[in-house]
């Protein structure tokens, strides 16, 4: 594969190829933070993919990274903190209005797009994933949503993704659990397991005769990855089903809060861990997941999907619980985040002194609706 000089420097951090057959492959490169995205990063993919999007000549692409450890682990959250702290939040907020946009565009996007998953894909990087048709994943895959970690919520159209997983969805945003191959498979996030090489796979999909494939080059590509496919033993998601529904319930926000932290003494390592998370986690971050999700469950096109959590988005790098949760795992590193005090672990009791208002109709209802304006 040959760099073509009509697709070469977007961005230092970016490299673009042109391959045989129509195809393009668009890599991330900035190994050393797992290929975390900011504005500029951001911008330079909808550059990319827009102009893709109106080339004749791109019938498909192929998007992965440098490097196996990540696909893409997320925002730069450390960068948006420091624009917080220097109050600088309008810049902030361009990040995710570019980042959104991006997202919507890939969602709506009317050619193929192939994401190769390998190691971490999380946060934003799980948004990019999740808009694309073809999403694959290796046994070395490990995908997250963490922000309960650091305060933030489940954005990037994951008030959509989780709601669309049920109460999976939902015990997943609440818990930043990590889920293998074997797991984002069964939930749907996942379309093809593949345990090749990632050069083995590219070069059959490269290769692919579209002539062969009158159906169209969707069904082209999914027949391609179809013979690939390897499915995994069950991993910890499978073995936890039958707990995360009976402890995870959507009707009541306390009830499912307390009901997590009590998987403290679970026997799996992998809900014990859960557990920890949502205890030791942003209270705000957890009202607003389970309030996301409540209000994704009526079906929301992407378009106001992203509205929405461009205005949340606003409200939540504004709120303490943001600057002190980034501050605690990814700057001081001493995670033991100081989180905003709440009069009690109700709704109310989190958001209801600064409740997240916004323009949309929809969300207010919901906030009225459950007493917390």
């Amino acid at each position: 594969m040959t760099n073509s000089p009509n697709v070469t420097s977007y961005h230092p951090d970016l490299i673009v190829e042109e391959a045989k057959n129509g195809w393009r492959i668009i890599r991330l490169n900035r190994p050393k933070s797992l290929h975390a995205l900011d504005e500029s990063i951001v911008v330079a993919l909808l550059q990319v993919f827009e102009e893709f999007h109106t080339d004749d000549a791109v019938k498909a692409i192929w998007f992965d990274s440098t490097t196996p450890k990540a696909f893409c682990a997320g925002g730069d959250v450390r960068k948006l903190r420091q624009l917080v702290i220097n109050q600088e939040v309008d810049t902030a907020k361009r990040f995710f209005e570019k980042e959104y946009a991006l997202d919507l565009l890939l969602h709506n996007y009317a050619k193929p797009i192939l994401v190769w998953g390998e190691g971490y894909v999380m946060g934003g990087g799980l948004g990019l994933f999740m808009a694309a048709p073809f999403r694959l994943v290796t046994p070395y895959s490990r995908l997250a949503m963490p922000e309960i970690n650091i305060g933030l919520y489940p954005d990037v159209g994951a008030s959509r993704f989780l709601a669309d997983r049920g109460p999976i969805g939902l015990f997943t945003g609440l818990t930043g659990s990590i889920m293998t191959a074997a797991g984002a498979y069964i939930i749907g996030w996942a379309t093809h397991i593949c345990d090749a090489q990632r050069d083995n796979v590219l070069n059959k999909v490269v290769n692919i005769d579209w002539s062969h494939y009158p159906a169209g080059d969707f069904r082209a590509i999914d027949d391609t990855l179809n013979s690939l496919h390897r499915p995994v033993g069950p991993g910890p998601l499978q073995n936890s089903l039958d707990v995360i529904h009976s402890v995870c319930r959507g009707v009541d926000f306390e009830q499912d809060y307390q009901s997590i932290i009590g998987l403290i003494d679970a026997r799996s390592d992998w809900l014990r861990q859960a557990s920890e998370n949502l205890q030791k986690g942003s209270p705000s971050t957890a009202a607003i997941t389970w309030l996301l999700w409540q209000w994704g469950k009526k079906v929301h096109a992407w378009e106001e999907v992203f509205k929405l959590e461009a205005q949340i988005s606003d409200w939540k790098i504004r709120h303490p619980d943001f600057v002190e949760g980034v501050r605690a795992r990814l700057v001081d590193k001493d995670l033991s985040p100081a989180w905003k005090d709440t009069q009690d672990l109700s709704l109310k009791g989190i958001l209801g002194d600064n409740p997240p208002v916004t323009t949309i109709q929809s969300w207010n209802d919901l906030l009225k609706h459950y007493g917390i304006i």
